[in-house]
């Protein structure tokens, strides 16, 4: 999309502090209340690509405990569920001035989605991870929430980068990622060789590393079973919630590399396989429509052999 779109959405979008929670599998009933709606029975529910969703425990006691053939959208809604992660969601922007090395398959704007933790979280980062090392926790060049940005400030985890086309009621899903819990291992990692290395001696080396040890061990557990699964499904529910778009693409691994010019340095397979498929996205050969008055896009295609996307239609709440 073009910068002037960007803006627009953005000058539209609330400016408070939007908060999300999730727990790992909160996407089944998500996608499930969506489906469901007003209500359908659980025949048809089963022959719908959402079907497989059912066959989760909580869900299959949940469909146990009320019994009949015939149930709302509300029911997942209210489902208690433990250990949910708070999050802030905030928006940014990536490749508003960019035209070569952008990652961007239409060599355009995209409307990043940043989920970030919450403040238990940071405190517990600032008081184990000492204040000169915490650069190497905020990659410069990405698109992360930036100090300064408005009145409070919390770390990013994850964020999802979004082309959107109102006119097509379309939204493509060009990236999602996470930098803070790749590089959490890689500090841990290193205090650690370093404090075998000195050996207990240097009581400075081995504490530093026992508390990167309690930061990346204890409070980091929970982002790492689930994070790309939250980071999607507040992407999903701002699709569909905020800007009322009806379809959602996501590149396939191979198809996205491409596009985005990815040779080196590719995601995990994973993120462009296992995810989308676990939201219930079906792979297709159909292009976005938005491709076809992009001659960027149009040449990137020639160069991918039997591209494939993961597509996905939401229903939209009144």
């Amino acid at each position: 999309m073009d910068k002037k779109l960007l803006d627009e959405i953005i000058a539209c979008l609330p400016k408070d502090r939007t908060l999300f929670r999730y727990a790992r599998n909160d996407y089944a009933l998500m996608l499930l209340s969506r489906f469901v709606g007003k209500g359908k029975k659980v025949a048809e529910i089963k022959r719908s690509p959402f079907g497989r969703l059912l066959d989760k425990p909580a869900i299959r006691e949940l469909l146990a405990e009320i019994g009949g053939g015939h149930i709302s959208g509300d029911l997942f809604d209210y489902v208690y569920v433990k250990d949910r992660q708070d999050f802030l969601l905030t928006i940014g922007r990536w490749n508003e001035e960019r035209s070569r090395y952008n990652q961007t398959t239409r060599n355009s704007a995209n409307l990043v989605l940043q989920l970030n933790f919450n403040c238990g979280h940071d405190q517990a980062f600032e008081k184990c991870v000492a204040e000169d090392d915490r650069w190497q926790f905020e990659p410069w060049g990405h698109p992360i929430f930036q100090r300064g940005a408005r009145s409070y400030f919390r770390h990013t985890l994850a964020w999802v980068r979004l082309d959107i086309d109102f006119d097509l009621d379309e939204v493509l899903i060009e990236e999602v990622q996470t930098d803070w819990l790749r590089d959490a291992k890689q500090y841990l990692s290193c205090l650690e060789g370093r404090a075998e290395q000195v050996g207990k001696q240097d009581k400075e080396e081995v504490r530093r590393a026992s508390k990167a040890h309690e930061y990346v061990g204890n409070t980091l557990a929970a982002y790492f079973t689930m994070w790309d699964e939250a980071a999607l499904a507040a992407a999903i529910e701002f699709i569909a919630d905020e800007l009322g778009i009806g379809t959602v693409y996501y590149h396939s691994f191979d198809t996205g590399n491409v596009l985005k010019g990815l040779r080196y340095g590719k995601p995990p397979r994973s993120l462009y396989t296992d995810l989308p498929r676990k939201f219930c996205f079906e792979l297709t050969d159909e292009a976005p429509r938005m491709f076809r008055n992009s001659t960027p896009a149009k040449r990137k295609l020639r160069r991918a052999s039997d591209p494939k996307w993961y597509r996905l239609p939401l229903e939209i709440r009144a």
